[in-house]
């Protein structure tokens, strides 16, 4: 199936039917082969997104290239989104590459000039034919700034597809949500959310997020451990080869994992 080039047909898909596509953090083949391996086997599209950090292994050129060459041969929808861009330049040079989506991250940025920078990109990356997600999120500040539900409304005003929510997930961290408070969110906006630090969110939490609206959840820490575990344990090894299948196949079953949490399987039809 074809390289979904904008990300808005597969978010409209999953808010219009109720379910949550998994965003799956990856930065290398085996990462991505894993995750589409698993989609293929439960017919569900996802996302393979790059995080700012994984840029550093590939260039937006390359992580596209190497995204378009599997989707391209797979048999469920795939896009590749930019999380937690942290500058417009980042985000302009995603776009330019072929992203099918991209997210401006304004933890940094107090909420007006975030507003303004919603206002700048939006609308490139709909001339580019991407969705654009903006958080209105605070994560890992040492801080509690939940997302003002007003605030989220603003920001979809302002052109953005998809709100990034702050209602008590970590990255890398158990936790558990404020579901009354995504409640609000979802009731204000009447729009995509999205949720980062699912890897650690409880199971039950993200089945009632995704009935509130909930259509993206990023998953990075779940599958970054279950390559660690192949590569600790790969001491007596001989062939690198046979290291990355094995990792490939872990990473798969993570993948499997939140497939079916999140309602993503049986999908892609």
């Amino acid at each position: 199936m074809p390289f979904i080039s904008d990300g808005r047909e597969l978010i409209t898909d999953a808010f219009k039917n109720g379910y949550a596509l998994p965003a799956f953090n990856i930065c290398s083949l085996e990462m991505a082969q894993g995750c589409v391996q698993a989609a293929q086997e439960l017919s569900a599209p996802i996302i393979l997104q790059t995080y700012q950090a994984d840029l550093s292994f590939g260039t937006p050129s390359v992580m596209v290239g190497m995204v378009k060459a599997i989707a391209d041969t797979a048999s469920v929808p795939v896009m590749l989104h930019l999380d937690h861009g942290v500058n417009q330049d980042t985000v302009l040079e995603c776009l330019k590459a072929g992203y099918s989506s991209v997210m401006l991250d304004g933890g940094a940025l107090d909420f007006e000039a975030l507003l303004e920078s919603t206002k700048y990109l939006a609308p490139i990356a709909h001339q580019h034919k991407a969705s654009f997600e903006v958080s209105a999120e605070r994560f890992n500040k040492g801080e509690s700034a939940p997302t003002d539900p007003l605030e989220a409304r603003r920001l979809l005003e302002a052109g953005a597809d998809m709100i990034a929510c702050s209602v008590g997930s970590e990255h890398g961290q158990a936790s558990r949500l404020d579901l009354a408070r995504l409640e609000q969110i979802a009731q204000s906006v009447n729009a995509p959310l999205v949720l980062h630090g699912g890897s650690g969110i409880d199971p039950s939490d993200l089945r009632a997020a995704v009935a509130l609206g909930v259509v993206k959840v990023n998953i990075g820490s779940a599958l970054y451990k279950s390559l660690l575990g192949v590569w600790h344990g790969s001491s007596q090894e001989t062939s690198h080869r046979a290291i990355y299948n094995q990792a490939r196949d872990a990473v798969a079953e993570v993948a499997k994992h939140y497939i079916q949490l999140l309602g993503a399987n049986g999908r892609a039809g």
